[in-house]
C-alpha cells in the first residue's frame, strides 16, 4: 500500500503552497488613501467704511450704538486694526470705540463688525491730534474656518481659566462664551500664529480665573479685517 502522504501529486504540492505566497504579496501593497489639502491662504482684508466727508461708505451705515455712552473722552491713540493714519481708540471701552474715523465736527464713526456693515456714531471734545498705525496692527474682526465670528477684545473685564491663557477675541454666541485665546507674554497678545499663509488661532472657554477647561482647539482663520484709510466720495 502506498503511504498516505505520497498521494498528493508534485503538482499538487506546488499549489498548495503557492496560494499563501500569493496572499502575503496583496497585504504588501496596502491602498493610499486620499491625501489632506492645505487650508487657503486667510483672505486679509482692509476696510473704509468712511468717506472724507465723514459719512459712511462701502456698503456700511450708521446703526445706533449697543450701549448707552456715546461720549468719548479720550481719543489719542491710534487703533490696534489700523493700517492707515488718523483711525482712533477712544475711552471709555463701554462706547465700543476701538476703530473709529472723524466724521462731522466733534464726532466719530465706530466699526461695529463688517458682517453688518455697522457703524455707531461717539461724540468727543476738543481736537483730534493726527495720530500714525501701530507697528503691528490686529484685525478687528476674524472670521474662523467653523464660520464662528470674532471680534477684538477692547479692554473691560473678561473670564480666566487655570491653564494660563486669556481672551483676546470674543466669538460666536456669549452664553457659550467661547473666546480665541492667548498666552500673556508670547508674541503680540492677538492670539493669532501668522507664521503661515493660512492663519491659525486657538479657541476656547473662559470662565472664572481658576475654572478648568478642555485644551483650546486650533482653527484656522479664513478671513481677518484691519482698518484703512478715509476715501474721497
Amino acid at each position: 500500500m502506498r503511504p498516505a502522504w505520497s498521494s498528493v501529486s508534485p503538482m499538487d504540492a506546488l499549489r498548495v503552497v503557492a496560494v499563501p505566497i500569493a496572499i502575503a504579496a496583496v497585504t504588501v501593497f496596502p491602498a493610499a488613501g486620499p491625501a489632506s489639502a492645505d487650508p487657503p491662504p486667510t483672505e486679509v482684508i482692509t476696510t473704509i467704511a468712511v468717506g472724507s466727508k465723514g459719512q459712511a461708505v462701502n456698503g456700511y451705515h450708521e446703526a445706533p450704538p449697543d450701549g448707552n455712552v456715546a461720549v468719548v473722552n479720550d481719543c489719542t491713540d491710534p487703533s490696534p486694526s489700523a493700517v492707515a493714519a488718523n483711525v482712533y481708540a477712544c475711552s471709555p471701552s463701554a462706547a465700543g470705540a476701538a476703530t473709529c474715523w472723524p466724521s462731522t465736527p466733534g464726532s466719530l464713526l465706530c466699526v461695529d463688525n463688517p458682517w453688518d456693515n455697522q457703524l455707531h456714531r461717539v461724540s468727543y471734545r476738543g481736537q483730534l491730534a493726527p495720530v500714525q498705525p501701530i507697528a503691528s496692527p490686529d484685525p478687528f474682526a476674524l472670521i474662523l474656518d467653523d464660520g464662528t465670528r470674532c471680534l477684538l477684545r477692547n479692554g473691560g473685564s473678561w473670564g480666566g481659566r487655570d491653564d494660563g491663557y486669556v481672551g483676546a477675541y470674543g466669538c460666536g454666541n456669549p452664553g457659550a462664551n467661547p473666546a480665541v485665546l492667548s498666552l500673556p507674554n508670547q508674541g503680540d497678545g492677538s492670539g493669532i500664529d501668522r507664521s503661515g499663509a493660512a492663519w491659525t488661532v486657538k479657541v476656547g472657554q473662559l470662565g472664572a480665573p481658576d475654572a478648568h477647561f478642555p485644551p483650546p482647539q486650533t482653527h484656522t482663520v479664513t478671513s481677518a479685517w484691519f482698518a484703512g484709510d478715509r476715501i474721497p466720495g
